[in-house]
């Protein structure tokens, strides 16, 4: 092929190939060889499919398929399922605390000059991007609009990067393109006075969010998070958790932005309230991981057992605190913490047995501005400082006589989610920074629009069980019936995708054997679907091939005999349970190192039989069960049902799959027999990370 000019989706198709015959992965050098394709045009390519999950790089300059395509190739496998809806605005209906006890009475605007008909042109103003928590207040922002494109006909968005001048001058030119609402994330500094005072004398409504300059008087309206709060509650729970003694150390980001002084405010307040409380010393970081990390490691060498809590602004450096407790071998009697934002913080808390109160800071401030955007124009009253709700989250059993939670941080984390994702985002349970605002409407040219687009056709199958009508993807991945039908037919004539009846459109054959060599199994699975069928009629029962997948196990194949339900009801492929709920799942992960072990069990809030156990415990539960050439339980499945399950393993030993039988309890010593007789295939090396981490073009060379 050398030579010859490929376009952007034969490259894809290309790398899939190769990738299902590398499971392990291959370098992006010998991909860009083996495909003579020039190592620009691959990067091309790669880079959307390491966004979107459809690839994954374990090491710089590596990559590999990603498990997305498993959750495809699952979907194929298990029943039809109603498509998940649309992700909506979250958590935007309930109102903040301040508003509801606020002592005194809320100024309220009359927006009634304001208004005028749709469709409207926002402009957005953004002051800096120099965190996780400024991505997602951007997302915010864009999500909106998306979600009222039927008023908003354009978001324009200018960056301003931490240049006072340039974002005076962004905002000249937004009142100069005639838009008719602003949004303003300011940087805090008097040199954008003159020009929000030029808008405001224009009539141009001006929306402040996040921070705020001086009296505010430039702005019709401010969206704000609930700094005293985000202060004053997780400080005074910290206060009674003590005991009302201790000594306190305090971690605020930047002296000198002012939703953190506010916080750091309220919280001295509190703390200055309460006689035995002593505060060993405050220290200012970068609001990072890493810089809370070294930040704590130093009070840790200056203070040591003198310190009894620890009082975070944010997650962003509390993550970094607790990590610092760990690593001076600390782990399991880490002081009591505070600060939320970042799901790191609350992942940690649980893994480590830290005692958590935490308020995000919510991004979700820029759903909310685009909200009162378009209650401006539609001439409504609305208060003039809006505060963003925020749920109080608290380690289950922590809370105290004064502080109760909303939440609990059990059922507030995220183990789906990578560590950097900022919570109270407001937009859904499926947001993912990493895949945000990846296709429609990206500027690309038609080559890459078309990379984008196939991986948008995936997703979409991907979400709705492996397959989709036409009509429904025309919409879903806003393109002309024309070009979706010139898109279709190589993605069909390589067997990614398949026509199907009545206008639909199937994931592929090609689809389903990149999902199994994603986590390894592709010969196991080839060799376990004539022998799941055998031994489901031997037994008169159900029998299924189950994985570790993330941190869940799930069904990726099954039979069921001809008969046997509804007394034996089928295993569902596409399952996903975490791991200590089943017998296959324990047996998967019974053998684990210790630290992937305790991960994969914290994550789970809602455990079943084992809900008295504690982490250790149940870690020792489920070493006691493992290790067995064929396990038995009867009752877990079901009154009058048992289950037998052998585990299968790789070359180098380890569990990478579990056999299993459903049958009738009295069937259950047939079904074991059969288990322990079988001659069973060898599994691949597994692919998976060891830990879920953020994939980024980074991990390109």
């Amino acid at each position: 092929m050398a030579g010859v000019h490929q376009s952007g989706v034969e490259i894809l198709l290309g790398v899939v190939d190769r990738l299902i015959e590398a499971p392990g992965g291959t370098t992006a050098v010998a991909l860009a060889e083996s495909l003579a394709v020039p190592r620009s045009s691959l990067y091309a390519v790669l880079r959307p499919m390491l966004a979107a999950g459809w690839l994954e790089a374990p090491r710089r300059g590596t990559v590999r398929l990603g498990a997305a395509w498993f959750d495809l190739a699952v979907a194929l496998e298990a029943e039809p399922q109603a498509a998940p809806s649309r992700p909506r605005l979250q958590g935007m209906t309930v109102p903040a605390r301040s508003f509801l006890w606020n002592p005194g009475f809320t100024e309220l605007v009359d927006a009634g000059p304001f208004a005028r008909p749709p469709p409207y042109v926002f402009g957005f103003s953004n002051g800096s991007r120099a965190n996780l928590w400024r991505q997602g207040l951007i997302h915010g922002v864009q999500f909106a609009a998306s979600e009222h494109a039927g008023r908003i006909a354009a978001l324009r968005i200018a960056h301003a990067d931490d240049d006072p001048a340039a974002q005076a001058r962004d905002i000249d030119a937004f009142l100069a393109m005639g838009v008719d609402a602003l949004i303003v994330s300011p940087l805090e500094t008097e040199a954008l006075l003159p020009a929000l005072a030029r808008a405001r004398a224009a009539g141009l409504p001006v929306i402040m969010v996040d921070r705020l300059l001086g009296d505010a008087s430039h702005s019709l309206v401010q969206v704000v998070g609930p700094d005293t709060a985000i202060g004053r509650l997780p400080a005074q729970w910290l206060v009674e958790t003590l005991g009302g003694r201790g000594g306190v150390v305090m971690m605020v980001g930047d002296p000198e932005i002012g939703p953190l002084l506010r916080r750091a405010r309220a919280a001295r307040e509190v703390f200055a309230l309460a006689p035995g409380i002593r505060i060993l010393d405050t220290v200012h970081t970068e609001m990072t991981v890493a810089a809370g990390r070294r930040a704590m490691a130093g009070l840790i060498e200056r203070w040591g057992d003198a310190i009894d809590g620890v009082w975070c602004d944010s997650g962003l450096h509390g993550a970094g605190s607790i990590q610092a407790w760990v690593d001076a071998g600390r782990d399991g009697r880490v002081p009591p913490h505070t600060g939320g934002d970042q799901n790191a913080v609350y992942q940690l808390a649980i893994l480590h047995g830290v005692k958590l109160a935490a308020m995000d800071f919510p991004p979700a401030m820029g759903i909310r501005s685009v909200e009162a955007g378009l209650d401006i124009l539609a001439g409504r009253t609305l208060p003039r400082r809006i505060e963003v709700h925020t749920p109080l989250v608290i380690s289950r059993g922590c809370e105290t006589a004064s502080v109760r939670a909303d939440v609990f941080v059990e059922d507030h984390v995220r183990w789906d989610r990578p560590a950097s994702l900022i919570l109270g985002h407001g937009m859904g349970e499926d947001y993912d920074p990493t895949t945000f605002a990846v296709g429609k409407g990206a500027a690309a040219d038609g080559g890459a629009r078309s990379i984008l687009r196939t991986l948008d056709i995936l997703v979409w199958l991907k979400a709705h069980g492996g397959e989709a009508g036409i009509a429904d993807l025309l919409e879903a991945v806003a393109m002309p019936r024309s070009s979706l039908h010139d898109l279709l037919v190589p993605l069909a004539g390589h067997g990614l995708l398949q026509r199907g009846g009545r206008g639909r459109i199937r994931a592929g054959p090609r689809a389903r054997a990149a999902g199994f060599a994603a986590i390894g199994i592709a010969d196991l699975a080839a060799a376990a679907e004539p022998m799941l069928d055998r031994l489901a009629r031997s037994v008169g029962g159900a029998a299924a091939l189950a994985v570790l997948h993330g941190e869940r196990c799930t069904i990726a194949l099954g039979r069921a005999a001809p008969g046997a339900a509804p007394a034996v009801p089928p295993i569902a492929v596409g399952s996903r349970t975490p791991v200590n709920w089943t017998l296959a799942g324990r047996l998967l992960v019974a053998e684990l190192p210790e630290r992937r072990l305790r991960w994969l069990l914290a994550a789970h809030a809602r455990p079943r039989r084992d809900a008295s156990l504690t982490l250790p415990e149940l870690v020792a539960a489920i070493r006691a069960e493992g290790g067995q050439r064929v396990a038995v339980l009867a009752g877990e499945a079901g009154p009058d049902l048992a289950e037998a399950a052998r585990p299968i393993r790789g070359a180098d030993g380890q569990v990478r799959a579990v056999l299993l039988l459903r049958v009738p309890a009295n069937d259950l010593p047939a079904a074991k027999a059969v288990l322990e007789a079988l001659d069973l295939p060898q599994a691949a090396v597994p692919i998976l990370p060891t830990d879920p981490s953020p994939v980024t073009e980074a991990a390109l060379p």
